[in-house]
C-alpha cells in the first residue's frame, strides 16, 4: 500500500473538494494512507468525514505581492499574482512545501490548483499527476496563450513578461539545485498524469492537443429543494456577493417567476431585504440533481462544477462570471449555444440577457443536446477509473 499526500493550494469553493472527495475515499478503501494539505481547513472538516484522511494547512501566500497585474492575459499572470513575483515569499513557501514532502515521504503527489507544490517537487523521485477543471493545467506551448481572447494586448510585452516569471523560478531552482526549466508550462508536461476532469467542450484552453478528458463527478448532497410559489419559470441561482448583486436580485423581485437562490455568502441584510415569496434563499447546500430536474433555467457564476450538474441535465444556464476563470467557461458554454454571458458591472445587460434567454427555447434545446452527448456518462466510474490509474502509478506504472 501507498502514501498520497493531495495538494490544493490556489481557488476557492467546495468544488475542488467534491472533486478529490471520491478519489480519496476509492484511495482509503483500497488500503493506502492519504494526507490533504489544502487552503481551507474550515471546508476540508465539511468535506472529509473524520478518520477519512488527514488534513493539512498548506502552505499558501498570505499577503499580495507588490506588483499586482490588475488584468491578467495568460497564466504567467496569474502566477505572477500568486506570488510568483516575490522570491522571497516563494522561497519561503518552496520550503515549506518540501518540509511536507520530507515529513509524509509519499509515494505520489496529487496536485490540485497547486503550482508552488508542484514547483517544490521537482526532481523528487515521487509520482506526480495533476488534476483539475483545465484551467490550472496549461497545455505545454510558449508563449502561453492570451486568456483573454476578446483583447488584443501586446504580444512582445506577454512573452517579456511571461520570460520574467520563468527567470525567477529558474534562479530559486538553482538554489534548490534543481536543473532549469525550458518554459513555464514544462513543469505541468513532466507529471506522470494530467486528470483533465471536465468535457472537451468546456476546457478553458480549447486548442489543447492530445487530451484526456476524464468528465466530472460533481455531486453534492443537500436537501431537496424547495420552490417559492411565485408563478411562472423556475429559475435556479447559485450567487456568491458580487458587484450588481443587489440590482440583480431587484431585477429577479420583478420579474414573473419563482427564484431559488443559494447563498454562497451573500450578506444577511441582503438576503432579509430582498426574500419574498416568490424568491427564496437557501444558505445550505441543495440537491443539485433535483433542482436540475425541476428548474426551468440557471444563472450563475460560473461555477464549474454546479455549471455542469445543470447542463448534463439539459438546463440553460446565464453566466454572471466573476473571475478569468469563470469568463472561460462561460465563453465555452456560450458557443455550444445553451448559455449567454452578462456583465456582472451593467444591469441592464443582465436584464437584456435574461429576458432573451426567457423569450428564447434554443437555448435549453443546445442544453439538451449537450446532456444526451453524455447520457451514458457514469461519474462514479469515472472516479474509479482514476482512482484505479493513480493505484498503477504508485505501484511505479508510468503508461
Amino acid at each position: 500500500m501507498g502514501t498520497v499526500l493531495v495538494t490544493w493550494e490556489l481557488g476557492a469553493g467546495l468544488g475542488h473538494l467534491v472533486r478529490l472527495l471520491p478519489i480519496v475515499q476509492g484511495l482509503t478503501q483500497r488500503g493506502h494512507c492519504v494526507y490533504a494539505a489544502i487552503r481551507d481547513l474550515a471546508a476540508g472538516q465539511s468535506v472529509f468525514r473524520t478518520g477519512l484522511v488527514s488534513v493539512l494547512q498548506a502552505p499558501i501566500q498570505v499577503r499580495l505581492s507588490a506588483g499586482q497585474i490588475e488584468k491578467p492575459f495568460t497564466f504567467a499572470h496569474i502566477l505572477h499574482n500568486f506570488g510568483f513575483s516575490d522570491e522571497r515569499d516563494l522561497a519561503g513557501r518552496l520550503e515549506a512545501w518540501s518540509e511536507l514532502y520530507r515529513l509524509i515521504k509519499p509515494d505520489l503527489i496529487l496536485f490540485d490548483h497547486s503550482p508552488t507544490a508542484l514547483l517544490a517537487a521537482r526532481g523528487l523521485p515521487i509520482r506526480k499527476a495533476l488534476i483539475g477543471s483545465g484551467f490550472f493545467c496549461p497545455p505545454d506551448v510558449y508563449p502561453m496563450p492570451n486568456l483573454r481572447q476578446w483583447l488584443k494586448p501586446d504580444r512582445e510585452q506577454l512573452r517579456r513578461d511571461e520570460d520574467g516569471v520563468l527567470a525567477g523560478m529558474n534562479r530559486l531552482l538553482r538554489l534548490r539545485h534543481q536543473l532549469p526549466l525550458e518554459r513555464i508550462t514544462q513543469l505541468y508536461a513532466e507529471v506522470d498524469e494530467n486528470f483533465l476532469v471536465t468535457f472537451a467542450e468546456l476546457d478553458h484552453y480549447p486548442n489543447r492537443k492530445a487530451a484526456r478528458y476524464w468528465g466530472a463527478w460533481t455531486k453534492i448532497f443537500g436537501k431537496p429543494p424547495e420552490w417559492p410559489k411565485g408563478v411562472g419559470p423556475r429559475i435556479y441561482a447559485y450567487f456568491k456577493q458580487f458587484e450588481g448583486l443587489e440590482a440583480t436580485l431587484k431585477l429577479l423581485t420583478d420579474l414573473a417567476g419563482a427564484v431559488l437562490i443559494y447563498s454562497d455568502g451573500i450578506h444577511p441584510a441582503v438576503q432579509n431585504r430582498f426574500a419574498s415569496e416568490k424568491l427564496r434563499f437557501e444558505n445550505s447546500p441543495l440537491d443539485l440533481d433535483e433542482v436540475g430536474r425541476t428548474c426551468d433555467l440557471a444563472i450563475l457564476n460560473g461555477n464549474h462544477g454546479t455549471t455542469i450538474s445543470l447542463l448534463m441535465k439539459g438546463r440553460p444556464i446565464l453566466q454572471l462570471p466573476i473571475s478569468l476563470e469563470q469568463t472561460l467557461l462561460s465563453l465555452a458554454i456560450e458557443k455550444m449555444g445553451a448559455a449567454l454571458g452578462a456583465d456582472i458591472k451593467r444591469p441592464a445587460h443582465v436584464e437584456r440577457r435574461l429576458r432573451e434567454m426567457l423569450n428564447s427555447t434554443r437555448f435549453a434545446a443546445a442544453a439538451r443536446q449537450f446532456a444526451n452527448r453524455y447520457a451514458g456518462f457514469d461519474a462514479d466510474h469515472q472516479a474509479q477509473l482514476v482512482v484505479q490509474r493513480l493505484e498503477q502509478l504508485i505501484s511505479g506504472a508510468v503508461k
